[in-house]
């Protein structure tokens, strides 16, 4: 019967359509099927190995089996793949590539589509040359996926919310993930890298999100971002077109080498911005065009951001906060335990820059020194210019803070680390390889991994529970210092990589 229903589609296809249209039956397809019944449109030069030369259109109620004897898709210049049901990867060891046969990046490369799609999960794929992933109305999931060489941007959302999780986005044209600016949705990306992309250095940044979904959150989460071009930010979320309510959490990201850091604008916006790292986003040429790690421009007050234990340096200014809005860094109720320091150009440091009428609350931050003259003179507010809000900062907070976030320097620019009495840590085994065990007396906040220069490696949340797994495969043989920080503390062992 099976073979019946793709002789079917393929013949409407051969004679009306030249594309393979599957018949929305409820069949499940894989490429061997695909081989045998599209009359050339897919060829094989050996086992495993597909050729596309025809679009394809999987039809609403159909599933596209991308099972684990199909290894390689190489797909002909200027075709798409568009899908209305469902695509499902097997189970896979080695992941299975889809690239475009061409790697000419100034031909008009393959398009995937999903269009008003049933539920689909992609995993272990490698997808390259190829034009764009567009993911309209459709619930997706990307996991453990690879994503280069892309022309345009790699993944570019419409009234949905995908899920990206554990990929890697490398040398792409265009943004790594987008969506219109008057168009909702709230994705999910947490545990990924994304790491030059924007190669064609326009004004945009590696993740451009438009306005949330209404009852919906945008989580970005444990992932690292860094950037190499001097026009390409770090994270935009922008609501311009006065959409919804947007809702975001930035939390325990690492944030590197881009033009900015994170770029929050417009109305009806309200973000949690915790426990990141905001390090060296230098890249803009010109001071006045750009260069914060944290830059908060609201059109009015709805625009609302509240920052807690964020590391933030190396960056042209700290935090600016813009026209208006409603910042919260700290109050006296609930200290903001952000580490702000060694931000600056012209010659000056500007930590945090509030150029707007709005008042902003700065409490229980650290500021590079311990005192509070120190603070006032890398906060730019109103002492400096009249018509500007008042920073409330005081009191600051010192080194000797247990809440402060594990990477703070000291007279030598490197980490200082303490640790708390009452804590355990156990880790298990060390020396190691690959990865190892870590066990606490309190919940883990987060954990990060540090060299012996005090440059970190890599940061994880723990999710409060008492323990956690840490991968080492990306960290060459050494010593390494471990930072874990709990909810009564920060406790630190000494970790081999062997």
């Amino acid at each position: 019967m099976k073979r019946i229903l793709l002789f079917v589609f393929c013949s409407c296809y051969a004679i009306t359509y030249a594309q393979i249209v599957s018949p929305g039956t409820g069949i499940t397809l894989t490429f061997n099927d695909l081989l045998y019944d599209s009359s050339g449109a897919v060829t094989s030069s050996q086992p495993g190995v597909y050729e596309v030369h025809q679009d394809l259109t999987l039809a609403a109620n159909d599933t596209l089996l991308l099972d684990a004897a199909t290894m390689e898709i190489y797909m002909d210049a200027e075709l798409s793949i568009q899908v209305h049901g469902c695509v499902c990867c097997a189970s896979r060891d080695e992941e299975l590539v889809v690239s475009g046969a061409t790697a000419d990046a100034s031909s008009t490369l393959f398009e995937l589509r999903f269009e008003d799609a049933e539920a689909s999960i992609l995993s272990n794929l490698l997808v390259e040359y190829c034009q764009q992933i567009l993911v309209s109305n459709s619930p997706i999931t990307f996991d453990n996926c690879e994503f280069r060489y892309f022309n345009s941007q790699v993944i570019k959302y419409m009234n949905c919310n995908p899920i990206i999780l554990n990929c890697y986005f490398h040398d792409n044209q265009s943004a790594a993930v987008n969506s219109g600016v008057n168009v909702m949705g709230s994705p999910i990306i947490r545990n990924n890298q994304f790491y030059h992309n924007v190669l064609s250095n326009v004004n945009q940044p590696q993740l451009n999100l438009g306005p949330g979904s209404v009852n919906d959150t945008i989580f970005i989460e444990d992932n690292t971002i860094v950037g190499c071009s001097s026009m390409s930010g770090g994270i935009a979320i922008a609501n311009l077109m006065n959409v919804g309510n947007t809702k975001a959490v930035i939390r325990g990201n690492v944030i590197e080498n881009n033009r900015y850091g994170y770029n929050q604008q417009g109305n009806n916006i309200y973000s949690i911005i915790e426990d990141n790292i905001f390090r060296d986003n230098n890249l803009e040429t010109n001071p006045m065009n750009g260069g914060s790690g944290i830059s908060i421009y609201g059109s009015d007050e709805t625009c609302v951001a509240k920052l807690r234990r964020n590391i933030i340096t190396g960056n042209l200014w700290g935090v600016t906060a813009i026209y208006y809005h409603s910042v919260d860094m700290g109050t006296a109720e609930d200290y903001g335990y952000n580490c702000i320091y060694g931000n600056g150009n012209g010659g000056e440091e500007y930590d945090l820059y509030n150029n707007a009428n709005s008042n902003l609350t700065a409490i229980g931050n650290y500021w590079g020194e311990d005192t509070e003259s120190y603070a006032e003179s890398v906060i730019f507010h109103q002492p400096d210019q009249a018509n500007l809000g008042l920073v409330s900062y005081s009191p600051v907070v010192t080194l000797a803070s247990e809440q402060l976030p594990c990477y703070v320097p000291d007279s030598t620019q490197t980490a200082v680390f303490a640790n708390h009495e009452n804590l355990s840590l156990v880790l298990y085994p060390n020396p190691a390889s690959s990865s190892c065990y870590i066990s606490t007396s309190e919940p883990i906040l987060h954990f990060a991994v540090y060299n012996m220069l005090g440059q970190s490696l890599l940061c994880k949340n723990g999710e409060g529970k008492d323990h956690a797994i840490l991968s080492l495969e990306t960290l060459p043989k050494g010593i390494y210092l471990l930072v874990v920080r709990t909810s009564k503390g920060i406790v630190t062992k000494k970790l081999q990589v062997k």
